[in-house]
């Protein structure tokens, strides 16, 4: 009986500390990400502002490639610290505008990415 109560203590401990660092290893990559999620969200407010300067209301999809906004001047080197970037971003338009920026870096891809979608460039 009093072997059980110790080998529950201890599994109990091993549980306890394996949740801990799953935990603290889910923040670290988060925060690791955060300034590539700010990067994408910066992008959609680029795109609408391309959107509502090149007046888009009739297309349903544009696929609209980074290197086309750059040479636009709408962005500069699209970058995070020292992780340069490639990239689209996906403007839907039903009469209201939607965004989807998509990027590829050294340090990490945005989920859903496909390189076909920039293959023409």
């Amino acid at each position: 009986m009093k072997k059980r109560k110790i080998l529950f203590i201890i599994w109990a401990i091993i549980v306890l500390v394996i949740i801990v660092l799953l935990t603290v290893m889910g923040f670290i990559l988060e925060n690791k990400y955060e300034k590539y999620k700010l990067l994408e969200k910066d992008l959609e407010e680029v795109a609408d502002k391309y959107a509502h300067d090149k007046l888009l209301v009739d297309e349903e999809e544009i696929i609209v490639p980074l290197s086309l906004l750059q040479e636009l001047d709408y962005i500069s080197e699209v970058k995070v610290n020292d992780d340069v970037c490639n990239g689209y971003i996906i403007i839907r338009s039903d009469g209201e505008f939607y965004y989807e920026a998509y990027i590829t870096c050294q340090e990490y891809t945005t989920r859903g990415y496909d390189k076909e979608k920039i293959k023409n460039e």
